[in-house]
């Protein structure tokens, strides 16, 4: 597959498990990356936490000219994909050019909130933030300095599950409206028609509106990867093969030909950024 154009998770994908910022290593693959193709990433997180941790770890240290071609080169989409954003280098910030709105016709953010922050108290609580559609649930370690990452993982699969039941009871369809994702390191609630797989569809647009590329109907030249693929996982419609090629470093979805595993070249299965690093010099 001839790849033009290449679209990441983040947490997870360009960081190692439970970290939040990328090493220089992985700073420096993805601005040469940049520089051959346009890139993206498509992140739970949103773009005030984007550019605080990650941006400019992307960017510090890279020179001027580099700079402004990874820049020209680099689109978000944020919260789950229901926000995208390009870099306009003139007026030198984000710039949103598309948004998912919350459903209208089911239960609104803040009733939301209410009927599922008591059943997940114990675990975490919703996170009051910037996130301008989503809803980002942390679990109580988030903020701790000495968390044990594993106990964070079962924490966040705890309120997971809480959210389904607790979504489930107040409406069996819930999720042709919501969509929730277990990153591992917290629980996404969004549109759904705003998730990860919209994301896909978006930057192909965009790239053929705005850069002349082309794309077969189901996006294949984009080289997709993420870590969460299970059922339920925030990465689930990002890697499922709807949308992109794509490549899973977190584990497989077993009897499903999508996503991808990552393998080096004795055979062992590659994880989180070292997988994520192994493709990038595969394929680039």
């Amino acid at each position: 597959m001839q790849f033009k154009a290449a679209m990441f998770d983040f947490d997870g994908t360009i960081t190692a498990r439970g970290v939040y910022l990328p090493t220089r290593e992985m700073a420096d693959a993805l601005v040469g990356l940049a520089q051959k193709m346009p890139i993206a990433f498509c992140t739970g997180r949103q773009l005030e936490s984007f550019v605080k941790r990650g941006f400019t770890a992307l960017t510090e240290e890279i020179d001027s000219e580099d700079k402004k071609i990874l820049l020209k080169n680099l689109l978000l989409f944020a919260e789950n994909g229901a926000l995208g954003y390009y870099f306009d280098l003139e007026a030198e910030e984000f710039k949103e050019f598309y948004h998912v709105d919350w459903p209208k016709n089911f239960v609104g953010r803040e009733e939301l909130k209410s009927l599922l922050g008591p059943q997940i108290a114990e675990h975490g609580q919703f996170y009051d933030n910037a996130h301008e559609i989503v809803l980002v649930i942390r679990t109580r370690l988030h903020d701790h300095e000495e968390r044990d990452i594993d106990e964070v993982y079962k924490l966040s699969e705890e309120i997971y599950e809480i959210c389904v039941e607790g979504l489930k009871k107040f409406d069996p369809d819930f999720d042709q409206y919501l969509h929730v994702g277990n990153s591992g390191i917290g629980v996404v609630i969004g549109p759904a028609n705003g998730d990860k797989d919209e994301g896909i569809k978006r930057f192909a647009d965009y790239l053929s509106a705005q850069r002349g590329l082309h794309f077969d109907d189901k996006a294949s030249e984009i080289l997709v990867v993420g870590d969460s693929p299970q059922i339920g996982g925030n990465d689930h419609y990002f890697l499922n093969g709807r949308f992109g090629t794509a490549y899973s470093v977190g584990g497989a979805v077993p009897g499903s030909a999508f996503p991808l595993q990552v393998f080096d070249s004795s055979g062992e299965i590659l994880s989180h950024d070292v997988g994520t690093l192994h493709l990038i010099n595969e394929f680039f």
